[in-house]
């Protein structure tokens, strides 16, 4: 089964080929502008300043960049060459955001598109993009000039892709091809007509996955065996099963996010792995990911005595999940290594976002209307829970279809006496004329 992507929007101008001149001018500006930095004493540090628009063909600007230096102790020199390398960096940057030309190549846009997402999404994101850029898509396409880019050579990049690539990620692929593509039609490089028959291509269709939740026996040993565990596993594995949090969220927590006095944990802080590197952040997945929870009372001497261990370490790191020693842990650390525990728990093949999973089923099968659930979690829609955990809802259905038979029998209810009495009344019930 496949499906069409929906083609891109673009703004309606006066004319592409007046967008494309004006574009044109804007390179051309962009490739010319030269910046002319001059050193000045800023509070008895040398300091660069120069005059240049903040983007091609913009109204020129102040720009000031400290050298480092001081300017007592004879450093003007150094504070020169430190200028010079800050100076070619500007100019680096006004040649970077210039707009694509009518001969740049499909791999020239893709990387253009690259540069105007710094900033606007998460780092760990745009590594993501750059990767399957750089060992994907511009191998395979960015050798095409973009004039002469057909559909068909997106859709067959696409199939060659199918069987090694699950289709989740080849929609990852089509956000920077769609990206780029939509660049090109803003630049006037691309008209909106040709942009939009480039980004119908077919796509395999997502398939959708279940999180495996542990059955009560397995809960019942995680619980018993966590005990013994050392630090960070446990309190990884307090924070995954019984309050449901994403990996990103466990290695995020502070404890000036956990408010023993109003017994709330606050989730506000993240912190993401990609090639081995770390990115935190103060924000969320979504914003109904940034949420508060209710303490589990259960939980409460634990991460009491947690944070009275770290105190006496004088806090060498601020998260709640770290070493014994107060370090703070990698997210990969803690997938390899809660995967390992939860087999030893007779658990198999069990993720740690599968804690999560878990955690929302016990939810869900203890009676939490699904609303709640949703808040729980910081699903950003009621419909994201009810479409991940459908199979556990329609178990609950059946339960309550069970528990509304048991109480309408308890007050005397009956189908074969209703059935028979429906009979008696029709058959001594005249006919209407």
């Amino acid at each position: 089964m496949s499906i069409i992507i929906e083609p891109i929007s673009a703004k309606r101008y006066n004319g592409v080929g007046n967008l494309a001149c004006q574009n044109e001018r804007r390179a051309t500006v962009a490739s010319q502008t030269i910046v002319k930095g001059y050193l000045v004493d800023d509070k008895g540090a040398w300091t660069v300043r120069a005059r240049f628009p903040d983007t091609p063909g913009s109204k020129p600007k102040l720009h000031s960049k400290s050298t480092g230096y001081k300017v007592s102790g004879n450093n003007k020199r150094k504070a020169e060459a430190a200028m010079r390398e800050i100076v070619a960096q500007w100019e680096r940057q006004l040649k970077e955001q210039a707009p694509i030309d009518q001969n740049a190549t499909f791999g020239d846009c893709v990387r253009s598109w690259l540069r105007t997402r710094a900033g606007k999404i998460r780092p760990n994101t745009l590594a993501a993009y750059k990767m399957y850029a750089d060992k994907h898509i511009i191998p395979a396409l960015g050798g095409i000039k973009l004039k002469d880019l057909k559909r068909q050579h997106i859709q067959e990049y696409f199939n060659s892709l199918e069987g090694t690539t699950s289709p989740n990620t080849m929609r990852k692929h089509n956000v920077i091809i769609h990206g780029a593509l939509k660049y090109a039609v803003l630049d006037g490089v691309l008209t909106s007509d040709v942009g939009n028959v480039l980004t119908m291509v077919e796509l395999p269709a997502k398939k959708k996955y279940e999180g495996k939740s542990l059955t009560t026996d397995e809960v019942r040993a995680v619980f018993q065996k966590m005990n013994d565990e050392r630090e960070p596993l446990r309190s990884a594995l307090v924070l995954g099963l019984c309050y449901g949090l994403r990996r990103s969220e466990i290695c995020g927590l502070r404890w000036q996010d956990v408010d023993f006095e109003h017994g709330t944990i606050y989730i506000r802080n993240t912190v993401t792995d990609y090639s081995g590197t770390l990115y935190e952040a103060e924000r969320t997945k979504t914003l109904a990911s940034r949420r508060n929870i209710q303490m589990i009372q259960s939980t409460i001497p634990y991460l009491k005595s947690l944070y009275e261990r770290r105190e006496a370490q004088r806090m060498v790191s601020d998260k709640v999940c770290a070493y014994e020693s107060g370090q703070a842990v990698n997210p990969a650390y803690l997938t390899r290594n809660i995967k390992k525990f939860l087999a030893g728990c007779g658990a198999e093949n069990v993720r740690l976002h599968d804690l999560r999973h878990t955690a929302a089923t016990m939810l869900i099968r203890g009676g939490m209307p699904v609303v709640n659930v949703s808040a729980f979690l910081g699903h950003n829609q009621v419909s994201t829970t009810t479409d991940v955990y459908a199979h556990v809802l329609d178990n609950e259905r059946g339960k309550a279809s069970e528990a509304m038979n048991s109480y309408m029998e308890s007050l005397g209810f009956c189908s074969e006496s209703c059935s028979e009495t429906g009979q008696s009344a029709g058959e001594q019930q005249e006919p209407r004329a």
